[in-house]
């Protein structure tokens, strides 16, 4: 299955498509079995990046645009490509029983981690059992279904499920399962949680942190188990010494590389993608990510939004493509289903569903009671309860122009419908506040994921054990029904027919969510380096292993 792109994306530049072909078959090229750097080619690289980690412990990263950075340092059992199938990694093999309860791997011998430990069955062992504790990892739910891990021989582990899970397998292929030294389980919990002092099996060592600046990597010369099948080659990385500089500000990193500060930024601001079009200057390389696009998660457990009328009002208000079109200098894709384009699962007939219209908006509102009108002009029900959408964003995951966005919405919404709709940026305590007393109408949130299952049932599942996000509030059996059809086969077809029949109950049926823009990532560099790799699963940066640039 190829990645699936709108025509305008595929033609954001005169060189994107030829850029990004060329930079793939680079990385991608099997005559190239790797020592080290190439002779004749930079020893040192630096990045210019939005996102500074909020903690270098893969456990507890929840910061999608943090993993190219990460991916430095961890490697998992198993990758996933783009079609949804599973290969091997850290892991030379995995089996999967009759039942599809138990997942059995060994792991490639002679893979250590930075600290010189090994990597074999009881160090995995360990690390799947200290990642079920909740106070030192992100989410627990990936564990739901798990009642064993044992060792088998020195380098086979088994996995052993109540249920079938697919989530255990997509765990095993991402950052938050990557295996670290069994050492680091002995640093203290501050120390282990913040993860600079964490040791991974990736292909650099963290050599030198400086919060809120830079972050210098190290190329470990040892580094040999790369999955070939997806890189082209093994071996060091060719960048022995790796810099990401933190400048969160987008003109700062647009400045930084124009004055040849940095070698390539990330997160490249649409009205900048302009600067980077002249070829003999600059390459530019922008893909779109997989998992759950950026979406508005109507909380139906509360007025105004527990009413599918105004749920759907609000879906069929306003020209989504147009607004991301404009805010986005024809550089994103407008959602239309609660699942990315670049899933395999994604249903494409569900896309004509949020072509505005504004008078069916405006009827179902008036059926749902929102008849008057205050001084202000703002609907509001008998009771003169003015009809209000206030969105208090966690300033963490404020990036990507999102304020923009929102705040063009909101003037599109006023203007169709009356509705008071207001953006809000505020601290992430002051939001986990409002999150634990209920007291939001909405929330935006996207969550990049390899294998759908984990992103669908952080987000909707109603078992708080799985659903920890679910902050759309929704309790609905027949979206638990569908996830589990999703997640306990490990067939694609089966898989295939739930997540169908999920994008159109969820999105048309009862109307629990609004999609906004399909999440894409975005690099520019000047135009001699070679070897960006994307995750084929998720569509992000594959790292920096592949990198290379003349010296």
């Amino acid at each position: 299955m190829s990645r699936r792109h709108p025509p305008r994306l595929a033609r954001l530049t005169s060189t994107l498509t030829a850029t990004a072909l060329v930079l793939t078959l680079a990385a991608c090229s099997s005559g190239d079995s790797g020592s080290g750097p190439d002779s004749g080619a930079a020893t040192s690289f630096t990045w210019g990046v939005e996102t500074e980690p909020a903690s270098f412990n893969p456990f507890l990263n929840s910061q999608d645009a943090a993993v190219p950075i990460l991916r430095n340092l961890y490697d998992s059992y198993l990758y996933l490509d783009g079609d949804g199938v599973y290969h091997p990694w850290l892991a030379q093999s995995y089996e999967i029983s009759e039942d599809r309860r138990t997942i059995s791997l060994t792991i490639r011998p002679g893979v250590t981690f930075a600290d010189g430990e090994p990597l074999d069955a009881d160090a995995a062992v360990l690390n799947l059992e200290r990642t079920q504790d909740p106070a030192i990892v992100e989410s627990t739910n990936w564990a739901v279904n798990l009642e064993r891990v044992e060792k088998v021989d020195e380098y086979t582990f088994a996995i052993v499920l109540s249920e079938p899970d697919v989530r255990v397998l997509e765990r095993l292929a991402s950052i938050a399962g990557s295996p670290i030294s069994p050492q680091d389980f002995d640093l203290g919990v501050d120390e282990l949680k913040f993860g600079v002092a964490v040791h991974g099996t990736g292909p650099y060592a963290v050599a030198r942190y400086d919060k809120g600046q830079q972050l210098v990597l190290q190329a470990r010369s040892e580094y040999n188990w790369a999955p070939e099948r997806l890189t082209g080659r093994n071996g060091p990385a060719h960048i022995a010494d790796l810099t990401y500089r933190f400048l969160a500000e987008a003109s700062t990193r647009t400045g930084a590389l124009a004055a040849g500060q940095v070698d390539a930024i990330d997160s490249v601001p649409s009205q900048d993608v302009g600067l980077f079009q002249d070829a003999s200057r600059y390459s530019y390389v922008i893909e779109q990510n997989a998992g759950t696009p950026y979406t508005l998660y109507f909380n139906v457990s509360r007025a105004p939004f527990d009413d599918v009328r105004v749920r759907r009002a609000i879906q069929k208000a306003v020209d989504l493509e147009q607004i991301v079109r404009t805010v986005y200098n024809g550089q994103a894709e407008a959602a239309k289903s609660p699942i990315s384009p670049v899933t395999p699962f994604y249903d494409q007939t569900i896309e004509s569903y949020l072509t505005p219209d504004v008078e069916l908006a405006n009827r179902l509102l008036d059926e749902a009671g929102w008849t008057g009108r205050d001084a202000e002009g703002y609907r509001v029900d008998d009771a003169g309860q003015r009809l209000a959408l206030p969105l208090f964003s966690n300033s963490r995951f404020v990036r990507d122009s999102r304020d923009i966005l929102n705040q063009a919405i909101a003037a599109a919404v006023k203007e169709a419908l009356a509705l008071d709709y207001t953006w809000q940026s505020v601290d992430s305590g002051t939001w986990s506040e409002r999150r634990e007393s209920n007291d939001y109408v909405a929330w935006d949130n996207s969550l990049n994921s390899g294998d759908i299952a984990s992103a669908l049932a952080t987000q909707y599942s109603s078992d708080p054990a799985v659903g920890f996000i679910n902050l759309g509030q929704i309790k609905d059996p027949k979206v638990d029904q569908l996830l589990a059809q999703g997640q306990q086969n490990y067939d694609l077809a089966t898989r295939r027919e739930a997540y169908t029949e999920f994008q159109r109950y969820v999105l048309e049926e009862q109307a629990y969510v609004l999609p906004l823009y399909v999440l894409r990532n975005s690099y520019a560099s000047t135009p001699e380096v070679t070897g960006f790799l994307f995750d084929p699963a998720r569509g992000n940066n594959w790292g920096s292993y592949n990198i290379t640039k003349p010296a």
